[in-house]
């Protein structure tokens, strides 16, 4: 098994947060095959994501994106790669997402577990 949390820090507010999960969920259903959960909390939106090999959840607060991955071992061998693709993947969406709210579109790259 291979377990890593990626932390990004926005400037979208939990709409645009929110709004973002969402999304997030409706491409890994589209473009990985992934059985999401989407669930509207008081402070975020979380997301639960599987497929075979594969669990996590992403949660968006008004200010932080938290996500994190359990690789099974057929995919544990391949856990760099597949983390590179999440990270540059969710910064191009948070950064996609501030430039159409008109926020600024830096990434700010939290701690990473």
């Amino acid at each position: 098994m291979s377990d890593f949390t990626i932390q990004r820090d926005h400037s979208l507010g939990i709409d645009g947060a929110r709004q973002l999960a969402q999304h997030w969920a409706h491409h890994a259903r589209r473009q990985h095959e992934m059985d999401c959960c989407i669930r509207a909390e008081d402070d975020c939106e979380r997301v639960t994501f599987e497929r075979t090999g594969v669990t996590g959840e992403l949660i968006a607060t008004v200010d932080r994106f938290t996500l994190t991955v359990s690789l099974g071992f057929l995919l544990s061998g391949f856990s760099d790669r597949i983390r590179g693709e999440i990270e540059k993947n969710l910064d191009a969406a948070i950064a996609k997402a501030a430039a159409a709210s008109g926020g600024a579109s830096e990434v700010s790259k939290g701690s990473l577990a």
